[in-house]
């Protein structure tokens, strides 16, 4: 297997410097492993999300979404927010693939959180317009 100057093998650099949160998710719901990446954009220290039960970061309103996305064999993707160290949510659009019944479901994270602002803000200015019109013509 191939290494790079630290010792690690080149996989473990893709998989670790990847943008999308990656991890794999137990059937009791802890975090058993996740890349640097989850660090990144969440800021808790790897140490304090692994071992730890995955819905204890996800926004409380969305936790159907989470189960929805680990306790099913269905691969459609779900979006569902994660709390950061500063208490921001960010959202993700997430994937699964089942690992062996006893390891759990490997997770993938897309950050969308600016496609959702913009989405966001889209919808208020075509609301503001509506609303604009609708007194102009009454």
């Amino acid at each position: 297997m191939a290494q790079d100057d630290f010792g690690r093998r080149r996989e473990d650099w893709v998989i670790e410097d990847s943008p999308l949160l990656l991890g794999i998710v137990m059937p009791d719901l802890r975090l058993s492993n996740c890349n640097r990446t989850w660090e990144t954009l969440l800021g808790y220290p790897r140490n304090l999300l692994l071992g730890k039960q995955f819905t204890r970061i996800i926004d409380p309103s969305e936790q159907a979404a989470a189960l929805a996305l680990i306790n099913t064999r269905d691969t459609r993707r779900i979006e569902f927010s994660l709390r950061c160290s500063d208490g921001s949510y960010r959202c993700f659009e997430w994937d699964r693939r089942p690992a062996r019944e006893t390891e759990g479901a490997f997770i993938r994270g897309t950050d969308i959180t600016e496609r959702k602002k913009m989405e966001t803000t889209q919808n208020l200015r075509r609301y503001m317009q509506q609303r604009k019109a609708e007194r102009s013509s009454g």
